[in-house]
């Protein structure tokens, strides 16, 4: 099933995902580290859910992506990880309430709120203290809606350190 609003919220993440407070030339944390935070916040927000969604990955969000135009001012040879899932099982009824439950689980979590959108089915935030972009969008049509959520590191090299560069 296509869903185009997700389509749009994973371009967000990833041209948001190099705005992070990652280190610009130095070592960062490694691809393998950034994709079992990127699992941790995902999994944690989806626990405290009633009711309990299933975890549906968008195969898509599966690929690491270049970090183009980098607003830190860093090297483009790093990469962003992201995750997205689509949180199934989640009556029409309670869509809302779960958005509520997220927003405020983030709060709790002392992550920081960015935007909630004027129908309040949109949120975005950045985690704390590793700054990583954190999303909850609905899919779908008005009528069916599904909401998804998802995370995205800021710009990583993929084993941490830069790669020697080959002009030596």
């Amino acid at each position: 099933m296509l869903r185009p609003a997700l389509a749009i919220m994973a371009i967000v993440i990833l041209v948001s995902g190099c705005t992070g407070e990652g280190n610009v030339s130095g070592p960062t944390i490694t691809q393998e580290q950034a994709l079992g935070r990127v699992e941790q916040l995902i999994k944690e927000t989806a626990s405290i859910i009633t009711p309990k969604p299933r975890l549906d990955l968008y195969r898509p969000s599966l690929n690491v992506t270049p970090c183009l135009d980098p607003t830190d001012g860093g090297s483009e040879d790093r990469v962003v990880i992201n995750r997205s899932y689509y949180l199934e099982g989640i009556s029409q009824d309670r869509v809302l309430e779960v958005v509520k439950q997220v927003k405020q689980y983030w709060e709790r979590q002392g992550h920081y709120i960015e935007g909630v959108s004027p129908n309040g089915l949109n949120i975005s935030g950045r985690s704390k203290p590793d700054d990583f972009l954190l999303s909850l969008a609905p899919t779908g049509p008005e009528n069916n809606i599904v909401l998804s959520l998802g995370v995205s590191s800021y710009c990583i090299w993929p084993n941490g350190t830069p790669e020697p560069s080959s002009s030596s």
